[in-house]
Protein backbone atom coordinates (compact mmCIF):
# COMPACT_ATOMS: atom_id res chain seq x y z
CA UNK A 1 0.00 0.00 0.00
CA UNK A 2 2.75 2.48 0.96
CA UNK A 3 4.68 1.70 -2.23
CA UNK A 4 1.54 2.35 -4.26
CA UNK A 5 0.95 5.67 -2.44
CA UNK A 6 4.52 6.79 -3.14
CA UNK A 7 4.05 6.13 -6.86
CA UNK A 8 0.57 7.67 -6.82
CA UNK A 9 1.81 10.86 -5.16
CA UNK A 10 4.70 11.18 -7.61
CA UNK A 11 2.12 11.11 -10.39
CA UNK A 12 0.07 13.73 -8.53
CA UNK A 13 3.13 15.95 -8.21
CA UNK A 14 3.45 15.92 -11.99
CA UNK A 15 -0.23 16.37 -12.79
CA UNK A 16 -1.08 18.69 -9.88
CA UNK A 17 2.23 20.10 -8.63
CA UNK A 18 2.29 22.05 -5.37
CA UNK A 19 1.68 25.80 -5.61
CA UNK A 20 -0.04 25.42 -9.01
CA UNK A 21 -3.47 23.89 -8.30
CA UNK A 22 -5.84 25.18 -5.61
CA UNK A 23 -6.40 22.48 -2.99
CA UNK A 24 -10.04 23.48 -2.68
CA UNK A 25 -11.19 23.72 -6.31
CA UNK A 26 -8.33 22.42 -8.47
CA UNK A 27 -8.06 25.63 -10.49
CA UNK A 28 -4.66 27.15 -11.19
CA UNK A 29 -3.39 29.57 -8.57
CA UNK A 30 -1.59 32.83 -9.22
CA UNK A 31 1.81 33.93 -7.96
CA UNK A 32 0.10 36.00 -5.26
CA UNK A 33 -1.97 33.07 -3.96
CA UNK A 34 -1.10 31.70 -0.52
CA UNK A 35 -1.26 28.19 0.91
CA UNK A 36 -2.16 26.68 -2.48
CA UNK A 37 -5.52 28.45 -2.36
CA UNK A 38 -6.88 30.54 -5.23
CA UNK A 39 -8.26 34.01 -4.57
CA UNK A 40 -11.84 32.97 -5.36
CA UNK A 41 -11.81 30.14 -2.81
CA UNK A 42 -10.04 32.31 -0.23
CA UNK A 43 -13.00 34.68 -0.19
CA UNK A 44 -15.50 31.80 -0.08
CA UNK A 45 -13.87 29.64 2.61
CA UNK A 46 -15.79 29.32 5.92
CA UNK A 47 -13.16 30.77 8.25
CA UNK A 48 -14.15 30.70 11.92
CA UNK A 49 -14.30 34.43 12.66
CA UNK A 50 -15.67 34.27 16.19
CA UNK A 51 -14.99 31.19 18.29
CA UNK A 52 -15.89 29.62 21.61
CA UNK A 53 -13.01 30.27 24.04
CA UNK A 54 -13.13 26.63 25.19
CA UNK A 55 -13.64 24.35 22.17
CA UNK A 56 -12.87 26.77 19.34
CA UNK A 57 -16.19 26.16 17.61
CA UNK A 58 -17.94 28.96 15.70
CA UNK A 59 -20.23 31.24 17.70
CA UNK A 60 -22.17 34.37 16.79
CA UNK A 61 -20.03 37.47 16.64
CA UNK A 62 -20.48 39.49 19.78
CA UNK A 63 -21.40 36.45 21.87
CA UNK A 64 -19.72 36.08 25.24
CA UNK A 65 -18.86 33.00 27.25
CA UNK A 66 -18.60 29.40 26.10
CA UNK A 67 -20.89 27.69 23.60
CA UNK A 68 -23.82 25.44 24.51
CA UNK A 69 -21.76 22.29 23.83
CA UNK A 70 -19.11 23.39 26.33
CA UNK A 71 -21.77 24.12 28.93
CA UNK A 72 -23.08 20.56 28.57
CA UNK A 73 -19.83 18.64 28.12
CA UNK A 74 -16.73 18.27 30.25
CA UNK A 75 -13.58 18.19 28.13
CA UNK A 76 -10.19 17.00 29.35
CA UNK A 77 -8.21 19.33 27.09
CA UNK A 78 -7.49 22.87 28.23
CA UNK A 79 -8.50 24.66 25.06
CA UNK A 80 -9.11 23.91 21.38
CA UNK A 81 -8.96 25.99 18.22
CA UNK A 82 -9.81 25.37 14.56
CA UNK A 83 -9.34 27.24 11.30
CA UNK A 84 -12.53 26.49 9.39
CA UNK A 85 -16.11 25.38 9.75
CA UNK A 86 -16.32 21.83 8.38
CA UNK A 87 -18.57 22.46 5.40
CA UNK A 88 -18.55 23.16 1.67
CA UNK A 89 -15.14 23.28 0.00
CA UNK A 90 -13.34 22.60 3.27
CA UNK A 91 -15.30 19.40 3.84
CA UNK A 92 -14.62 18.26 0.26
CA UNK A 93 -10.90 19.02 0.53
CA UNK A 94 -10.59 17.14 3.82
CA UNK A 95 -12.35 14.12 2.32
CA UNK A 96 -9.90 14.08 -0.60
CA UNK A 97 -7.01 14.46 1.82
CA UNK A 98 -8.17 11.59 4.03
CA UNK A 99 -9.58 9.12 1.56
CA UNK A 100 -7.95 9.90 -1.81
CA UNK A 101 -4.34 10.05 -0.61
CA UNK A 102 -3.91 13.74 -1.47
CA UNK A 103 -0.88 14.01 0.79
CA UNK A 104 0.27 17.18 -0.96
CA UNK A 105 -2.54 18.87 0.98
CA UNK A 106 -0.61 18.39 4.24
CA UNK A 107 1.59 21.46 3.82
CA UNK A 108 -1.09 24.02 2.85
CA UNK A 109 -3.49 22.67 5.50
CA UNK A 110 -0.74 22.97 8.11
CA UNK A 111 0.05 26.50 6.92
CA UNK A 112 -3.54 27.55 7.60
CA UNK A 113 -3.28 25.92 11.04
CA UNK A 114 0.04 27.66 11.68
CA UNK A 115 -1.71 31.02 11.45
CA UNK A 116 -3.90 30.04 14.40
CA UNK A 117 -1.00 28.63 16.36
CA UNK A 118 1.14 31.73 15.81
CA UNK A 119 -1.55 33.97 17.33
CA UNK A 120 -2.26 31.59 20.22
CA UNK A 121 -0.70 32.45 23.56
CA UNK A 122 0.57 28.97 24.37
CA UNK A 123 4.06 27.47 24.66
CA UNK A 124 3.87 23.69 24.13
CA UNK A 125 6.88 21.51 24.81
CA UNK A 126 5.80 18.80 22.37
CA UNK A 127 3.44 18.23 19.49
CA UNK A 128 1.58 14.97 18.87
CA UNK A 129 -1.34 13.66 16.81
CA UNK A 130 -4.49 11.67 17.46
CA UNK A 131 -3.34 8.13 16.56
CA UNK A 132 -5.10 5.72 14.23
CA UNK A 133 -5.65 2.02 14.88
CA UNK A 134 -2.58 0.31 13.37
CA UNK A 135 -4.51 -1.85 10.88
CA UNK A 136 -6.47 1.15 9.59
CA UNK A 137 -3.32 3.22 9.25
CA UNK A 138 -1.61 0.37 7.42
CA UNK A 139 -4.59 0.04 5.07
CA UNK A 140 -4.74 3.79 4.37
CA UNK A 141 -0.97 4.12 4.24
CA UNK A 142 -0.77 7.19 6.44
CA UNK A 143 -2.32 9.00 9.40
CA UNK A 144 -3.58 12.36 8.13
CA UNK A 145 -3.42 13.93 11.61
CA UNK A 146 0.22 12.88 12.00
CA UNK A 147 1.05 14.34 8.58
CA UNK A 148 -0.33 17.70 9.74
CA UNK A 149 1.47 17.47 13.08
CA UNK A 150 4.84 16.70 11.52
CA UNK A 151 4.45 19.65 9.14
CA UNK A 152 3.69 21.96 12.07
CA UNK A 153 6.57 20.42 14.01
CA UNK A 154 8.97 21.53 11.27
CA UNK A 155 7.40 24.97 10.95
CA UNK A 156 7.70 25.80 14.65
CA UNK A 157 10.64 23.61 15.62
CA UNK A 158 8.51 21.65 18.09
CA UNK A 159 9.56 18.07 18.87
CA UNK A 160 7.02 15.58 17.50
CA UNK A 161 6.42 12.46 19.61
CA UNK A 162 3.93 9.61 19.24
CA UNK A 163 2.80 9.75 22.86
CA UNK A 164 -0.26 7.54 22.40
CA UNK A 165 -1.36 4.48 20.45
CA UNK A 166 -4.88 3.43 19.55
CA UNK A 167 -5.56 -0.05 20.87
CA UNK A 168 -9.23 -0.43 19.95
CA UNK A 169 -10.77 -0.31 16.50
CA UNK A 170 -14.00 1.26 17.70
CA UNK A 171 -17.00 1.46 15.33
CA UNK A 172 -17.87 4.51 13.25
CA UNK A 173 -19.07 7.46 15.31
CA UNK A 174 -21.13 9.15 12.60
CA UNK A 175 -24.09 10.99 14.13
CA UNK A 176 -23.09 9.97 17.67
CA UNK A 177 -23.64 12.49 20.45
CA UNK A 178 -20.76 13.57 22.67
CA UNK A 179 -21.85 11.12 25.36
CA UNK A 180 -22.07 8.26 22.86
CA UNK A 181 -18.71 9.13 21.33
CA UNK A 182 -17.12 9.40 24.75
CA UNK A 183 -18.33 5.91 25.61
CA UNK A 184 -17.19 4.64 22.20
CA UNK A 185 -13.61 5.92 22.60
CA UNK A 186 -13.21 5.24 26.32
CA UNK A 187 -9.94 3.35 26.84
CA UNK A 188 -9.39 3.20 23.06
CA UNK A 189 -6.03 4.95 23.51
CA UNK A 190 -3.03 4.09 25.66
CA UNK A 191 0.07 6.02 26.54
CA UNK A 192 3.38 4.87 25.12
CA UNK A 193 5.25 4.26 28.36
CA UNK A 194 8.69 4.68 26.81
CA UNK A 195 7.95 8.42 26.84
CA UNK A 196 6.88 8.53 30.49
CA UNK A 197 9.84 10.67 31.60
CA UNK A 198 9.41 13.13 28.76
CA UNK A 199 5.81 14.11 29.38
CA UNK A 200 5.90 14.81 33.12
CA UNK A 201 4.74 18.39 33.80
CA UNK A 202 4.92 19.24 30.09
CA UNK A 203 2.47 21.05 27.79
CA UNK A 204 1.35 19.13 24.71
CA UNK A 205 -0.21 20.38 21.47
CA UNK A 206 -2.55 17.70 20.09
CA UNK A 207 -3.33 17.76 16.36
CA UNK A 208 -6.28 16.31 14.44
CA UNK A 209 -7.91 17.11 11.12
CA UNK A 210 -11.51 17.65 12.27
CA UNK A 211 -13.09 18.48 15.63
CA UNK A 212 -16.56 16.88 15.69
CA UNK A 213 -17.86 16.57 19.24
CA UNK A 214 -14.47 16.75 20.93
CA UNK A 215 -14.84 13.29 22.47
CA UNK A 216 -11.75 11.86 20.76
CA UNK A 217 -9.55 14.85 21.56
CA UNK A 218 -10.83 14.80 25.12
CA UNK A 219 -10.08 11.10 25.57
CA UNK A 220 -6.55 11.42 24.19
CA UNK A 221 -6.05 14.47 26.42
CA UNK A 222 -7.20 12.46 29.42
CA UNK A 223 -4.64 9.77 28.64
CA UNK A 224 -1.89 12.36 28.23
CA UNK A 225 -2.74 14.07 31.52
CA UNK A 226 -2.96 10.77 33.38
CA UNK A 227 0.56 10.08 32.09
CA UNK A 228 1.80 13.36 33.56
CA UNK A 229 1.11 16.18 31.08
CA UNK A 230 0.31 19.46 32.80
CA UNK A 231 -1.76 20.85 29.93
CA UNK A 232 -3.09 19.74 26.54
CA UNK A 233 -4.20 22.08 23.76
CA UNK A 234 -5.97 20.90 20.62
CA UNK A 235 -5.55 22.35 17.14
CA UNK A 236 -7.60 21.10 14.18
CA UNK A 237 -8.04 22.17 10.58
CA UNK A 238 -11.84 22.22 10.75
CA UNK A 239 -14.65 22.18 13.30
CA UNK A 240 -18.04 20.56 12.73
CA UNK A 241 -21.25 22.45 13.42
CA UNK A 242 -23.28 19.92 15.34
CA UNK A 243 -26.74 21.01 14.16
CA UNK A 244 -27.20 17.63 12.43
CA UNK A 245 -25.97 15.54 15.35
CA UNK A 246 -27.96 14.23 18.29
CA UNK A 247 -27.65 16.20 21.52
Amino acid sequence: MKKFLNIFNKVLDVVYPNHVKCVFCGEETSETSVYDCCKKCWHELPFIKSSCPRCGGPILEGSSGVCLDCKRNNYDFDQAKSVFIYEGKVLSAVHRYKYNACLNFSTPFAQFMAEIYASWNICPDYITAVPMFKDKEKERGYNQAKCLATELSKMFNLPYIDFCVKVTDNPSQTNFSFAERSKNVLNAYKFNREHKKLIKNKTVLLIDDVFTTGATSSEVSRVLKNAGASAVYVLTFAHTIRKNLKV
